[in-house]
């Protein structure tokens, strides 16, 4: 399965500085911008970052130049095509390039690029406390009365893992599954293939209802 990677902003954004000698246009937009002791550049009154295909808004953000940090507060937003994170906070580390949205409840939108020509693009509906994202090893991690829904499938948990180079969503602590036929199970620990819907669950119980057969 070939997809667009979930760590779709930013990342190489604020290359403010940057001495790659590789071109990178980056727009950056505030009502106010305050240039600050310490090397902190303050965005205030509305912020808007584009890079490429990728935007971010937020009501007020802070780049702190020494630590090679980003710092997005207020209705913070980002976007590309059709995915999509909202989080009251962002923060960025630009050289480790891990972004950790937090604050409050994070909602995110992302969809799974299908290889094969006319087969439909499969969207994953997440919420948690904080949602980190490590974009050198394509990983995203959410903590916090996770729920989500892919597929045919409503889950709970403590945490969920996404592994874009295996394919694979890992849930653990609490792990709560209800599906749309109404069957249901619960277990310390989920893996879930993401290309092919199978899954392997670990101390799980669970209920369903038996189809019977109709007589010959």
């Amino acid at each position: 399965m070939q997809r667009k990677a979930i760590c779709f902003f930013l990342l190489l954004l604020l290359l403010l500085g940057s001495s790659t000698g590789a071109e990178r246009r980056v727009f950056i937009s505030a009502e106010t911008t305050r240039y600050l002791k310490d090397n902190i550049i303050r965005f205030e009154n509305g912020v808007e970052i584009r890079y490429e295909d990728m935007v971010v808004t937020a009501i007020t953000g802070e780049y702190y130049e020494d630590e090679e940090e980003l710092l997005l507060k207020e209705d913070v937003e980002a976007t590309q095509e059709k995915n999509r994170i909202r989080s009251p906070e962002m923060w960025m580390d630009l050289e480790e390039e891990h972004i950790i949205f937090r604050g409050g409840r994070v909602e995110s939108l992302f969809y799974f690029q299908q290889e094969e020509e006319g087969e439909e693009e499969m969207p994953v509906e997440m919420w948690s406390d904080t949602l980190e994202i490590w974009q050198q090893r394509r990983e995203m991690l959410a903590k916090g009365e996770v729920k989500a829904y892919y597929d045919d499938m409503d889950m709970e948990a403590d945490e969920v893992l996404i592994e874009e180079e295996k394919d694979l969503l890992t849930a653990t602590g609490n792990v709560y599954v209800l599906r749309d036929d109404g069957s249901w199970f619960r277990a310390e620990k989920v893996e879930y293939n993401l290309e092919d819907g199978t899954f392997v669950a670990y101390k799980m119980e669970s209920e369903f209802e038996l189809q019977e057969r109709e007589s010959p």
